[in-house]
């Protein structure tokens, strides 16, 4: 199993914190975001995990090769200002060659929820039906066992919080690739991954996993003192 981490946005809702780091190098109870991720997958046996960057390509590059030992890939999106992340996963097209966790960069989450993506049947996506899902953030729609639709505006009685960590057959990755490759081709490379995915979701199966575990984005600055104060409560309690 591979691991992709897309990590190569600009973080401009978290400035000033990114004006000199990417936003996976934030610290949040002493450890960056990306410590949070990469000691998750380790823990959980994935030891081979593509990582994208952007802006401080080089801090990140650095930072990870200092501090861990496994297989690692790094895949610059050079374009990170002008497109969205379904540039970036058309980028790392050539590198899937087995099935795939894939998660955005800026998720923070407990450990635990690796592990049930991998012993988990089938492709899966985070789905949480016990929160509100909040506005700025991702929303599944469920029809039965099945997500039908993955998006921000979606507005439903079915309509559930769906973090964005991802498992997926290679089989079925690929096709999702293939749907972005022809976004990519038509120009459009500013909107979601998920616009691609929600194309081809009446042929490839995706089965939400719920969960009830911690897990945030962190997008804003509001987000990042939330979560710090969570961690820094968890640490406590711990």
């Amino acid at each position: 199993m591979k691991a992709i981490i897309l990590a190569s946005g600009t973080g401009k809702r978290l400035r000033p914190f990114t004006y000199q780091y990417p936003k996976s190098l934030i610290s949040i109870g002493g450890k960056t975001i990306l410590d949070y991720q990469l000691e998750g997958l380790i823990k959980n046996g994935v030891q081979n995990v593509i990582i994208t960057t952007g802006p401080f390509r080089e801090a990140v590059e650095e930072y990870v090769s200092k501090n861990y030992q496994i297989e690692i890939s790094f895949v610059n999106n050079p374009e990170y200002e002008a497109t969205n992340y379904i540039y970036t996963l058309w980028l790392v097209r050539d590198l899937i060659d087995s099935e795939a966790l894939l998660l955005h960069g800026d998720l923070l989450f407990d450990d635990i929820l690796i592990g049930k993506l991998i012993e988990a049947a089938e492709n899966r996506v985070l789905v949480n039906k016990e929160i509100t899902p909040p506005e700025k953030d991702f929303k599944a729609l469920v029809e039965g066992d099945r997500i039908a639709k993955i998006g921000v505006e979606i507005s439903s009685p079915h309509a559930y919080f769906c973090a964005p960590m991802y498992k997926f057959s290679k089989i079925d990755f690929l096709r999702w690739i293939t749907e972005i490759d022809r976004f990519v081709s038509q120009g459009k490379v500013t909107c979601y991954a998920e616009d691609a995915l929600n194309i081809i979701l009446e042929e490839v199966v995706l089965h939400p996993l719920y969960f009830k575990e911690f897990c945030r984005e962190i997008d804003t600055v509001d987000d990042l003192k939330q979560a710090r104060t969570e961690i820094y409560t968890n640490m406590r309690q711990s």
